[in-house]
């Protein structure tokens, strides 16, 4: 009877770890199961943010963002022949004889305006993104830029008399600054004309 009772008391004790060890199992499980919803979070999470770089990605490829040597030189190229086509220069020089150096600031602005609005009616309309939008400023006053810089280019090719740099006077100097502004105002045209038609 005395091995009996060992043989139960090894039996309890074994019955015991059974359910302490089936208790742990219970407990990890739970335990596994709140690790497998908080995984299932951080995968959704995960994939919400994968698509987000996605989408981030695409935004920051936007063609109109990239701004390079390549579009400045186009941009040259349409303002050289915006400049020259027709010998528009050549009535430019005409209508700069008949203005004053206010009409001809007055000119320069209008330029920059109308650039303002071609770029954004053909090319930044349609982009509602404030990011890509805030780029317009920026392209613009490249494409303004160069727009100039081949005006006097072409004043200075095309026509003898232009002497803004070396005036042998005052009024030679403002006569050639009504030039280019007058001239100026294809220039821009045609640089924007070009930035936009050879979009890639």
């Amino acid at each position: 009877m005395a091995s009996l009772n060992i043989l139960n008391k090894k039996m309890d004790v074994v019955l015991s770890s059974l359910k302490s060890i089936l208790r742990k199992e219970k407990e990890i499980s739970k335990e596994e199961k709140i690790v497998e919803k908080e995984e299932e979070k951080e995968l959704s999470a995960l994939e919400k943010l994968e698509k987000l770089e996605r989408e981030v990605i695409h935004k920051i490829d936007h063609p109109l963002l990239n701004l390079t040597s390549k579009d400045v030189f186009r941009g040259g190229v349409g303002a050289f022949f915006g400049a020259v086509t027709h010998y528009t220069f050549i009535y430019g020089i005409k209508v700069a004889e008949q203005i004053d150096v206010f009409r001809a600031n007055i000119l320069f602005i209008v330029s920059f305006l109308i650039g303002g609005i071609f770029l954004y009616s053909t090319g930044f309309r349609k982009v509602k993104d404030f990011k890509i939008l805030s780029f317009l400023p920026l392209r613009l006053i490249v494409l303004y830029a160069v727009s100039l810089s081949m005006s006097i280019v072409v004043l200075y090719l095309f026509h003898p008399q232009f002497q803004l740099f070396n005036p042998s006077s005052s009024e030679m100097f403002w006569e050639s600054y009504k030039q280019v502004s007058t001239v100026t105002l294809t220039a821009i045209l045609g640089a924007c004309t070009a930035d936009l038609i050879g979009r890639d």
